[in-house]
């Protein structure tokens, strides 16, 4: 089966997020050897099977979910996937902006510091709203079963994500994180 130019545009977006996420932990991991940090390589590399075989071709084309569920317009794929790159590029700026604060679950570190700048000026949560704009982009590229599943999937674990860590942050942040979600939206800026 050829994959269409879209969909290898798409799967090359996804290996870049993917090398660089699994760039970022496997250094962390070589400079920080836990428990913890070998659980979060462990997680990068489901999430990055998930996106293989669940959505991305020749996997995703297969079975019940590679079935359509609506047949994209190429202006619509073009379009996404542009939504695509912003999403990974986003996603990669925050992950790089957060530097040590970061976790591959939410968690506090020693020293952890409230980042309030970088893509963390519009949005609380700059990573998950690279991904979710990525997911959502794959899904109207490829516009099958397993790219909605996908979708639907990340969105839950998004929501529960974001309710821990925002517990997390008010626990360690107090007041100050209480000022900064009054002047920041938690994924879409200006919406929510």
């Amino acid at each position: 089966m050829a994959l269409h130019s879209f969909q290898v545009a798409l799967g090359l977006l996804w290996l870049v997020w993917a090398g660089y996420w699994i760039a970022a932990v496997a250094y962390e991991g070589a400079t920080n050897r836990t428990k913890e940090t070998e659980r979060r390589v462990g997680g990068t590399g489901f999430l990055f099977i998930i996106l293989l075989f669940v959505m991305l071709p020749p996997f995703g084309d297969n079975g019940v979910l590679g079935v359509l569920h609506f047949v994209p317009p190429e202006l619509l794929k073009a379009l996404s996937l542009i939504i695509v790159a912003a999403g990974v590029t986003l996603a990669i700026w925050a992950r790089r902006h957060l530097g040590t604060n970061w976790s591959g679950v939410p968690s506090l570190k020693k020293g952890h510091e409230l980042v309030t700048t970088g893509p963390y000026l519009a949005v609380r949560h700059p990573i998950y709203t690279g991904i979710m704009f990525g997911v959502l982009g794959s899904t109207l590229v490829l516009g099958t079963v397993g790219s909605l599943a996908v979708l639907i999937l990340a969105s839950l674990v998004v929501v529960v994500r974001v309710r821990q860590e925002e517990v997390l942050m008010v626990s360690q942040f107090g007041e100050a994180y209480e000022e900064y979600r009054k002047k920041t939206k938690t994924i879409i800026p200006w919406i929510f």
